[in-house]
């Protein structure tokens, strides 16, 4: 992953109107992720309020910290989602087809959390929030059934990340060995018992130890 992203915006190789007037089969809705409950009448009826559009690799879809309005659905090809940490690009993870991108931002736009990049020629169809809104409006009941896989989509990644945040942020708690010193340490951090073994020792007076209060920096 390279510690940057190319200054090229997001730029069309093929866009919703080019495509129907091409003689390849336009692309479908997967019956995949957040819309696995959707039959394919209704994935029809979904992909009339959106748009398909191509996008050569490399293209940014989205920048992080920059406006996002817009929900995606990988057709085909992959993205790289990456985000911004001590001055360097980290890779997050690499959407596959099937896979849905920004509901987050869908329902309440605002900066991407990350930046979106195509690994590979992609097709991407999105929507934004008017469209859902009419879309919601003129198909009540598969609209429930699209919010519902939002829902479980948001709450499986609020899971992930409540235990991504636990256990890279452990606190610190009070441990008590058998026959040994209480110590106030990390569960991930080694006790040295021998440390309070040899200040039993000396203040029983079998051998003397120095014990510095120097702290060096």
């Amino acid at each position: 992953m390279e510690d940057s992203l190319p200054s090229n915006e997001t730029t069309p190789l093929r866009s919703e109107s080019a495509m129907e007037n091409s003689p390849e089969a336009e692309p479908e809705l997967p019956s995949l992720g957040i819309l696995v409950g959707l039959g394919k009448r209704a994935l029809n009826n979904l992909a009339t309020f959106g748009r398909y559009d191509r996008f050569p690799a490399g293209t940014v879809i989205t920048r992080e910290g920059q406006l996002q309005d817009r929900f995606y659905v990988v057709i085909e090809g992959q993205l790289a989602v990456s985000a911004q940490s001590g001055g360097k690009e980290i890779h997050l993870s690499t959407a596959q087809a099937g896979e849905c991108l920004g509901e987050v931002s869908l329902l309440e736009p605002g900066p991407a959390s990350a930046s979106i990049r195509v690994a590979q020629d992609a097709t991407l169809w999105s929507m934004d929030i008017g469209e859902l809104r009419a879309y919601l409006l003129a198909h009540t009941g598969d609209a429930g059934v699209l919010l519902l896989g939002m829902a479980s989509c948001l709450s499986y990644r609020l899971r992930n990340a409540n235990d991504l945040i636990g256990h890279h942020h452990k606190l610190p708690v009070e441990t008590l060995t058998q026959g040994r010193e209480r110590a106030i340490t990390a569960d991930n951090t080694p006790v040295q018992l021998g440390f309070f073994e040899r200040i039993k020792k000396s203040l029983a007076g079998d051998k003397k130890i120095r014990i510095s209060t120097k702290i060096k920096m």
